[in-house]
C-alpha cells in the first residue's frame, strides 16, 4: 500500500468527499488497490482536504478505461474528467473511490510549506516514508486522521 498525494480541483475533491464521484481518472499507472490517496485541493482552496482508499484500479489505454467505466458505471464523472485523460499518455487509470474521509481541519499550503514541501505536485506524488520530507507529510496526514477520530 502506497500513500499518494494528488492535486485535484476543489469541485472534484468535494464530489469525492460527498460520495458523488465514484472514480478518479488519472494519467499514469502508479496506483494500486489499497493505496491511500491524499487530496490536495488546488486554487482557490490550496489545502489538503481529505483522503480516500483506492478500490479497484483499472489501468490501460484511454479506450480500455472508458470501456471498463461503461460496464461498472461512472457516477459523477463528466466529459471534463474524460478530456483530462484523453491523449495524455498511453496508460491511464480509473481509481475506484472507497471510504472517503474529510479532514475536520484542512491542511493549508502554508502548513505544507512549513513542513518542507516547496509546492504541491502538479498531478501526483508517491510518498516514500524513507525520505525525510515524505515521512513528515505522512505524519501530518496521520495526525489529521487522529484529530478526526478524537473529535467524534
Amino acid at each position: 500500500m502506497k500513500t499518494v498525494l494528488i492535486s485535484i480541483k476543489p469541485k472534484y475533491a468535494e464530489q469525492i468527499l460527498n460520495g458523488v464521484k465514484s472514480h478518479e481518472l488519472r494519467a499514469g499507472s502508479v496506483f494500486s488497490r489499497g493505496d491511500r490517496i491524499i487530496m490536495y485541493a488546488s486554487n482557490p482552496v490550496r489545502a489538503v482536504v481529505g483522503e480516500f482508499t483506492a478500490g479497484f484500479v483499472m489501468t490501460g489505454s484511454y479506450e480500455e478505461v472508458v470501456a471498463y467505466l461503461k460496464t461498472v458505471g461512472y457516477k459523477g464523472l463528466s466529459s471534463e474528467d474524460f478530456e483530462y485523460i484523453r491523449g495524455k499518455r498511453t496508460r491511464v487509470s480509473a481509481i475506484e473511490v472507497v471510504d472517503p474521509i474529510r479532514y475536520p481541519e484542512p491542511i493549508s499550503l502554508a502548513t505544507l510549506k512549513r513542513v518542507g514541501l516547496e509546492r504541491p505536485p502538479r498531478s501526483y506524488m508517491v510518498l516514500n516514508p524513507s525520505i525525510k520530507l515524505h515521512a513528515k507529510l505522512i505524519e501530518l496526514f496521520n495526525k489529521a486522521l487522529t484529530t478526526r477520530s478524537q473529535g467524534l
